[in-house]
């Protein structure tokens, strides 16, 4: 029978890959999701090549290591370079994947997705746009757009919420293990330190919150929800490091 020869992934390639693993919904790492199909055209790679390269990268996120994953024996050195290169660099995958991606997508003739850059945008600009669209989409796809504390899943009331805070640590805003799903309610009130998670992850309240018992919505937004325990994202879990500092800096004892 004649030997099939499997094209080599290229750097550029795994980057991209890599990139969409981390915006696309665990859920929908599949060759059906039209997502894949539009970056396997891109690649030019089969639909099912494409979305076995995204789970790969799920073998290295602790939240999957001691589960059953797609792909787990079939992750390469190359993947786990892309991985602890990029999980230390955030901001540099957002800005060279989409540089790869329009590169690729001009030299092919096909969009993955809309150029967004205007001719008076400064490179400043663009890379905090891209910097806040790509944390916002990881997270919420993490938890598969739902609020870490009360299961909202509207997307509009759905917010990608630092945990330590944007203007706190520039190093910081693009990791999706510095953010946290949470509804504007819930943002709102951990931005405020009105409430913390606890090394288990459990909600502890702000003293303050324990003096408006008497509103109906502290009650069923705050005091209700008193020691439950985070929903865990399905990847990037948040990073404990972050939640002591927000422990220590944020909150509201």
């Amino acid at each position: 029978m004649p030997v099939i020869s499997r094209r080599p992934w290229s750097r550029d390639e795994l980057v991209v890959a890599f990139y969409h693993y981390c915006r696309i919904p665990f859920g929908k790492l599949h060759r059906l999701n039209p997502e894949i199909i539009s970056l396997s055209k891109v690649l030019d790679r089969t639909p099912s090549a494409v979305a076995m390269k995204l789970s790969n990268f799920a073998s290295f996120d602790p939240a999957h290591r001691q589960r059953s994953v797609v792909g787990l024996k079939n992750t390469s050195k190359a993947d786990r370079e892309i991985w602890e290169q990029f999980h230390n660099d955030w901001e540099s995958l957002i800005i060279e994947s989409s540089d790869i991606v329009d590169n690729l997508g001009d030299a092919k003739g096909t969009k993955l997705t809309q150029r967004m850059s205007q001719a008076t945008e400064t490179k400043a600009e663009r890379r905090v746009r891209l910097v806040q669209a790509f944390f916002r989409e990881t997270v919420l796809a993490s938890y598969d757009s739902n609020c870490g504390i009360c299961s909202l899943e509207i997307a509009e009331l759905l917010v990608a919420s630092h945990i330590i805070p944007w203007s706190a640590d520039k190093g910081r805003r693009a990791d999706p293990t510095n953010g946290l799903c949470l509804c504007v309610f819930h943002d709102k009130a951990f931005d405020k330190g009105l409430f913390c998670l606890d090394p288990s992850l459990r909600i502890k309240l702000s003293k303050r919150v324990h003096k408006s018992r008497t509103s109906v919505l502290v009650k069923f937004g705050l005091t209700d929800f008193e020691n439950h325990r985070l929903i865990l994202p399905q990847r990037f879990a948040p990073d404990p490091d972050c939640l002591a500092y927000h422990r220590l800096n944020v909150f509201q004892a």
